[in-house]
């Protein structure tokens, strides 16, 4: 099933409602015109999307049934499509105002969604919304609405892909990221779920400062290729998604869940993170940083690690010739405590160990100077299920003498869930031996929109890569060794900030950076107080993800 879908991109008159709905208007029936069933606006567009406070933008707020919508939906009478409003909503029963979407058909408002993970503007004069996001049945498929900042936490779109959705669409004004982002392109691609982004362009004015917004409205398919793109400016886009594909790749993505393991996702970690470690002694031995070195490559004798390493991680099957091949593990396995007794410091990688007899599974492991501290099996398989017996145990994390180190493979950041919960149990490293073949990262050809500062704007060659999101959205450092076309590198507790601190290996060989993980620079002060978790909304969605089958 193919269906049109469209978007509208908007530079807003900052509270000039009658200016944005003839905008509004001449864009989506330019995009109605094109074939779109359903046409997204922007986040607040109506309005614009910046205001100090509550009484600056009371004045223009409305109830989900206003003349606004009113309006529109004699748009939607006359043109056959149906709309997707983007405004500040009045509460008349209680008088709160809400940062909320409005499904509008032919007849008149459907329904509506109120933004639960706000972004920091929102909270000057907006109430977190108090549902999760719903699912509604419109020409074009099942949509969910999410709200911009909704994005920037991998849970609301699980639960919308859990619930059933074909597609999310996405009112955004969104900042810090050039557009098509690569946070709404990774999301497309960890759910099978396409993304239709509808954008604010131009710039608006909050006290002193100017906020540029990223523009790059967008249509994203299943796997997070963009189909239809806007760069800066006002105007419309049109794609058709095929739902059949869509839905076919998604039931892979979700099948390949354990969500028996996710049990830390539905904890909330509200408190800061000095409270709660004082209570289980975490704090103490801690260092402020470390220094971790990544591998890339085939297998091939191993090369010393950079002066100063203390973290080494290495591809997966390197230790057995590139091969999962169980019955070489034992020697591989002493070669390498040699390897780390020699040049001082630990090691991560993956092989394949004996099981039960006549199968083996796949193990992930630290290797320190003394011997083995730490080995699981791995649960979360992708094609290594061909041979391995999956792990039963889900992952935790390890304390060394500087902090606490999570241990996965490659195939375990392709849902989000595993890096995610041992973050939420204190992780400050996850090292990650990998063997994989991701389509991503892709390049990006850079921008026409000033964004500041200028870096934001320019190519980047390593755009969209699953290892920097899942850094960035739980403030974690991973260290990704790679054996394969996906770059390998150590990647940073965030993923937006530019200059990236990060180190990526641009051939075979070492990569090497030292992680601040207390204090000092930016980068130590998110990785210990993790401000992305504590916003979390586990009210929300912690049952959705360790609920057994879909709801």
């Amino acid at each position: 099933m193919s269906v049109i879908v469209g978007a509208v991109q908007l530079v807003s008159a900052h509270g000039d409602v009658p200016a944005n709905l003839d905008a509004i208007e001449e864009l989506a029936a330019a995009a109605a015109a094109d074939g779109a069933a359903v046409i997204v606006t922007p986040e607040m567009a109506l309005t614009g999307y910046l205001w100090p406070d509550d009484e600056s933008v009371r004045r223009l707020a409305e109830p989900v049934e206003g003349p606004s919508v009113g309006r529109l939906t004699r748009l939607c009478r006359l043109t056959g499509a149906w709309l997707l409003l983007g405004l500040p909503e009045l509460d008349e029963d209680v008088g709160t105002l809400h940062n909320t979407c409005v499904l509008i058909g032919p007849d008149g408002p459907i329904a509506s969604y109120r933004k639960t993970q706000l972004f920091v503007a929102d909270p000057l004069w907006a109430v977190d919304g108090h549902l999760a996001p719903p699912v509604w049945d419109t020409p074009a498929g099942r949509i969910a609405p999410l709200i911009c900042a909704d994005l920037d936490h991998p849970e609301p779109m699980r639960h919308a892909a859990l619930r059933g959705a074909d597609w999310v669409a996405m009112p955004a004004a969104w900042v810090d990221e050039p557009g098509p982002s690569a946070t709404w392109r990774l999301r497309a691609w960890e759910n099978g779920l396409p993304v239709v982004a509808a954008d604010q362009a131009g710039a608006e004015r909050i006290g002193a400062r100017v906020v540029r917004f990223s523009g790059g409205s967008c249509v994203l398919d299943h796997e997070g290729t963009v189909l239809a793109a806007l760069d800066d400016g006002p105007g419309h886009l049109t794609a058709a998604l095929d739902h059949t594909a869509a839905s076919a790749a998604r039931r892979v993505r979700l099948a390949a869940r354990r969500p028996a393991e996710y049990g830390p996702l539905t904890r909330a970690t509200v408190w800061p993170r000095p409270d709660r470690d004082a209570l289980t002694g975490r704090s103490a031995g801690e260092s402020a940083a470390v220094t971790v070195a990544v591998l890339a490559g085939p297998p091939a004798p191993l090369p010393a690690p950079p002066e100063g390493t203390e973290l080494a991680v290495l591809p997966a099957f390197h230790l057995t010739g590139g091969l999962p091949a169980a019955d070489r593990a034992d020697e591989a396995l002493r070669r390498l405590r040699a390897w780390c007794a020699e040049h001082r410091c630990d090691a991560v990688t993956s092989l394949a160990v004996p099981h039960a007899p006549g199968t083996a599974r796949y193990a992930v492991t630290l290797m320190t100077p003394a011997g083995e501290e730490a080995r699981r099996h791995v649960t979360h398989l992708g094609r290594h299920a061909a041979w391995a017996v999956p792990g039963t145990e889900p992952a935790g994390p390890v304390a060394r003498p500087w902090g606490l180190l999570g241990l996965l493979t490659g195939e375990e950041l392709e849902p989000f869930e595993p890096s995610r919960s041992l973050a939420v149990l204190g992780a400050d490293v996850i090292a990650v031996p990998a063997d994989v073949a991701w389509p991503y990262p892709v390049a990006f050809a850079g921008t026409r929109v000033p964004l500041e500062p200028e870096a934001l704007r320019r190519p980047d060659p390593v755009f969209a890569h699953p290892a920097r999101l899942r850094a960035g959205d739980s403030h974690v450092w991973i260290a990704l060794a790679n054996d394969g076309p996906v770059p390998s590198g150590v990647f940073a507790p965030d993923h937006i900030a530019v200059p990236r601190v990060e180190a990526l290996t641009g051939g075979p060989g070492w990569a090497v950076l030292r992680c601040r993980l207390r204090g000092g620079d930016g980068m130590g002060a998110v990785c210990a107080a993790k401000p992305q978790l504590a916003r979390r909304r586990t009210d929300l969605f912690g049952i959705s993800m360790v609920r057994r089958s879909p709801a």
